[in-house]
């Protein structure tokens, strides 16, 4: 039983760390992201859930310094949204390193 007890608050407690980790991660790319201005190279679907969300993966560029930046990583966005990321549009980012970007919708 304490076996069991003991497990339950391991978990419990690694869910809300999570948690809080990825509040933690958002803060820091608002207040030290640098905003840009990307071209959306290549996006693809990767799946969804009832929950009215989108996950893909995506593919950027700009300029910075006379000289083209890509970065890739995938993310999950709300599904109205995802008509803004397509192949050749222009969406703005806030952008802390290549690990660390945020997309930016709403101004």
């Amino acid at each position: 039983m304490t076996f069991v007890i003991i497990l339950s608050v391991v978990i419990f407690v690694g869910f809300i760390a999570y948690i809080v980790n990825l509040f933690i991660r958002d803060h820091k790319i608002g207040t030290h992201g640098r905003d840009i201005h990307a071209l959306v190279e290549d996006v693809r679907y990767l799946g969804s859930n009832d929950g009215g969300s989108v996950t893909i993966k995506y593919r950027l560029s700009w300029y910075e310094d006379g000289a083209t930046r890509y970065a890739e990583g995938k993310d999950t966005i709300p599904a109205y949204r995802s008509s803004r990321l397509q192949k050749g549009c222009e969406v703005d980012i806030k952008y802390l390193d290549d690990d660390h970007i945020l997309f930016v919708f709403d101004k």
